[in-house]
């Protein structure tokens, strides 16, 4: 992928996924922290535009440029921001840094006011129309020409952070009860914008509009499902995230009075609706409250401005078939000429998921899975039935086959669980089933609507969007160890030996993780593969676009690259002022 700008600049704009942590202020650094450490001037932007004055009487196009000038406002960076930019990075940058207190803290110095220079030009491409964006800020934005894509992504990402907070405040309320935390996700976490990712075509695209603003859908309401408990512990974490906004601006030195006015009215909003509807109500709103948007909207707005810009910067990269021609003859070459005498290099390029265009046997093939998980409770259940002593392999069988049968899960609905519709294991097999079975002859289509079953669903995460799915190595090499559970594993090999190419396994296969539906999905054939063969039956890829992906990014790179030394440090030596003095206590202790 291309070498996107939050690798070294995106943690700047301090997108957190969450809201949680103690405030960074005490009654000792409250003044400390309020110190400028780097201001950035204000300073004219000015973009040439081509606008298209239409045909003339020969039925030509006719154009003009102008020129559209863009004044930004000047910044100062606070000591507060550098110490929250580097406790958010924390671990990434200790690995850069080590024990380079200096570098570090004047590296988080030039990535903060990197974003503000980026921000800056990003503005004044939206001004020149040379990128699509909202009016306005995102809690006050006026939407053009029934454009709501931008705003629309933005307004998810706020409703990330919102569900991931509220999340975390209910697990910290669990552990003090000492009871078991929940996870949105199975066994593994699913970092997106939603609690499971959304299928491609779904998501939004340059070429995509949505016409028609996005609002989180019922099923996302905390203290409407479950039970009692679960309802009044969802309520009580909503309490709590509205009084951690409360405190974050309370706290905040740089909060205008115009602010505070806009927060007033939230407040009053929020106690309507909590006094008419509910607390759980006013969920729908929150995210768009100026509350919302001081304290983490406006970073979640601004990273998405960056990605506009990386947009921007690479819509004109093209790479050739002739290179991708030559990239795949490279790779043959080299392939068929080691791994006929070499196979260990074959296996290590099969287990590390290279691109492979020679195989010199066919001992592996791939599979798809649904998981449908145990809940926390049933694999603390599932612990502590196999620490018992002498309990046998058979009875752990057994066991875990009872709680397979009660497994609740439920399908997703644009990337959340649609808690309307809870479902077992045996329903959601027949639903399986019904879709499935008819297209066991048609390998392209059975392929397809596995993966729309995948993300309907399945919970774990590294099954979504895996074209080929998970590589299995049919015989092992003395000595080898599996890669799998070895009921998958076992599971694998049976639908190998068994099944053809676009059946399903209508046997659940339960591990310790959950249940496991499971799809074979291909077999690797000896001999070369074409450079326009497709990767998999469901014929979604190329092996020309997974050898042409590489060459763009290093395309990509360099667009990037010649704007950030042509434009980026310009104007960084031109309008950046650094108070190393202010700051450099922070190394010195």
């Amino acid at each position: 992928m291309f070498k996107k700008i939050f690798l070294i600049i995106l943690s700047a704009a301090l997108a957190v996924t969450t809201l949680c942590g103690c405030s960074f202020f005490t009654h000792d650094t409250e003044r400390d922290l309020q110190q400028v450490v780097a201001t950035v001037s204000s300073y004219e932007i000015t973009k040439t535009v081509v606008v298209d004055d239409g045909e003339d009487e020969d039925g030509f196009a006719q154009t003009h440029t102008e020129q559209i000038t863009h004044t930004t406002k000047p910044v100062n960076i606070y000591k507060y921001d550098l110490v929250q930019y580097i406790n958010n990075n924390a671990s990434n940058l200790s690995y850069q840094f080590g024990s380079d207190y200096e570098g570090l803290y004047k590296y988080g110095v030039r990535m903060l006011t990197n974003v503000e220079l980026i921000i800056n030009d990003v503005d004044a491409l939206i001004k020149a129309g040379e990128i699509k964006w909202y009016e306005g800020t995102y809690d006050e934005a006026t939407v053009k020409d029934d454009d709501y894509t931008q705003y629309n992504t933005v307004k998810k990402k706020i409703y990330g952070v919102i569900d991931s907070t509220l999340l975390n405040l209910k697990n910290e309320m669990l552990e003090n009860r000492n009871q078991p935390t929940v996870s949105t996700s199975g066994d593994s976490d699913i970092s997106t914008d939603t609690t499971y990712p959304v299928k491609p075509e779904e998501e939004n695209d340059e070429d995509v509009v949505e016409t028609e603003e996005w609002e989180p859908s019922y099923a996302r309401y905390p203290g409407v499902w479950g039970d009692d408990d679960n309802q009044s512990l969802e309520k009580e974490a909503m309490r709590r995230f509205i009084q951690i906004l409360e405190n974050r601006v309370k706290e905040d030195f740089r909060v205008t009075k115009e602010d505070k006015e806009k927060f007033k009215e939230d407040r009053k909003t929020i106690e309507e609706i909590t006094d008419t509807k509910g607390i759980a109500y006013v969920y729908p709103m929150i995210g768009q409250t100026h509350l919302m948007y001081y304290v983490s909207g406006r970073q979640l707005e601004r990273t998405e401005k960056i990605t506009a810009l990386q947009n921007y910067l690479t819509k004109n990269v093209e790479v050739s078939d002739a290179e991708v021609m030559n990239a795949y003859r490279a790779l043959l070459n080299e392939q068929s000429s080691t791994y006929v005498d070499n196979v260990s290099a074959f296996d290590s390029a099969m287990s590390g998921n290279s691109t492979v265009v020679y195989y010199p046997n066919d001992n592996y093939f791939y599979v798809k899975h649904i998981l449908l998980p145990f809940s926390d409770e049933q694999k603390a259940q599932l612990t502590a039935y196999k620490n018992r002593v002498n309990v046998t392999k058979e009875q752990i069988e057994t066991f875990r086959a009872q709680l397979a049968e009660a497994i609740v899960a439920y399908p997703h609905v644009a990337g959340e669980d649609d808690k309307t519709r809870p479902m077992t294991v045996a329903q959601i097999m027949n639903e399986i089933k019904a879709k499935m079975y008819p297209l066991a002859v048609n390998t392209r289509e059975a392929d397809l609507a596995f993966d729309d079953l995948i993300y309907l669903y399945n919970t774990d995460p590294g099954a979504f969007g895996n074209n080929k799915g998970y590589v299995v190595k049919y015989k092992l090499d003395a000595g080898e160890s599996e890669t799998y559970m070895q009921e998958f594993a076992d599971a694998a090999r049976y639908m190998r030996e068994n099944l053809s190419v676009g059946e399903v396994y209508y046997e659940p296969v339960i591990t310790d993780y959950g249940v496991h539906i499971m799809y074979f999905a291909s077999v690797t054939k000896p001999g070369v593969v074409n450079i326009n063969d497709y990767t998999t039956p469901g014929q979604v890829q190329t092996y020309y676009d997974i050898l042409k992906e590489p060459i763009e990014t290093a395309r990509n790179n360099a667009a990037y690259n010649k704007w950030q030394s042509e434009v980026l440090m310009y104007n960084y030596n031109a309008h950046t002022k650094i108070h190393e003095s202010t700051f450099s206590d922070l190394w010195k202790r």
